[in-house]
């Protein structure tokens, strides 16, 4: 891989996998501490073309002395970045021709595109509000609601309905567990009619909201 983008940030395991995902054709190291980063350099293998180094901050940390790494390659340093810029960074570094991409493998799943991405983004943001669509999400990324869809299908293999639906039974199901009154889930994942929430969750778990609460509630026996 050509380029190595250095975050300056502990990040979380979902947030690490989030980037991972977007910049999948990237090394990349995510550590606060220097020292960490300075041996994280030295254990790399292979020579790269561009080090990128990235804060969510107005300043990288203090005691990053960046000239002490005596790199060989070119250095960019983003500051204050946001999730938009990530995006931006990302198309910016394609078009240029610094993402070298692996020979194509017909079975493998295409590539997600970063437009894609960070409506991804935008889903699961918006993944409870009950005015969520197919339009709002298109919208999000300036593009058209065919336009979209189509995009949407060739990637995953089926409807953004369908992944809505599917996203908001999962977190349904983690609050029925925790004992959450069926009605109060139904408002909380984003529908505005129970009997629609039931028959919903029916279709994809097998059996009514209620039943599911009360059996996840009962706790098996000791002994």
């Amino acid at each position: 891989m050509d380029v190595l983008l250095i975050i300056s940030h502990q990040l979380k395991e979902d947030e690490f996998e989030r980037v991972q995902r977007l910049f999948s054709h990237m090394s990349i190291i995510a550590e606060s501490d220097f020292k960490a980063v300075e041996r994280s350099l030295h254990r790399q293998e292979k020579a790269h073309k561009l080090f990128v180094f990235l804060s969510f901050d107005e300043s990288l940390p203090e005691e990053w002395k960046i000239e002490e790494l005596q790199l060989q390659s070119p250095i960019m340093v983003l500051l204050k970045v946001n999730k938009r810029d990530l995006f931006v960074f990302y198309s910016f570094l394609d078009s240029v021709g610094l993402l070298s991409k692996p020979s194509a493998d017909v079975s493998a799943k295409p590539e997600i595109s970063p437009m894609l991405y960070q409506s991804l983004e935008y889903i699961e943001q918006n993944l409870c509000e009950n005015d969520l669509s197919l339009e709002k999400v298109a919208s999000s990324i300036f593009v058209s609601r065919c336009h979209y869809s189509r995009m949407f299908k060739e990637y995953f293999g089926f409807g953004f309905k369908e992944y809505v639906m599917n996203k908001r039974i999962q977190k349904a199901k983690a609050m029925l567990q925790k004992g959450v009154p069926v009605t109060d889930v139904c408002y909380a994942v984003g529908y505005g009619d129970l009997t629609h929430f039931g028959r919903v969750f029916k279709r994809l778990v097998g059996i009514n909201p209620s039943v599911y609460r009360g059996q996840r509630r009962e706790a098996p026996s000791c002994g």
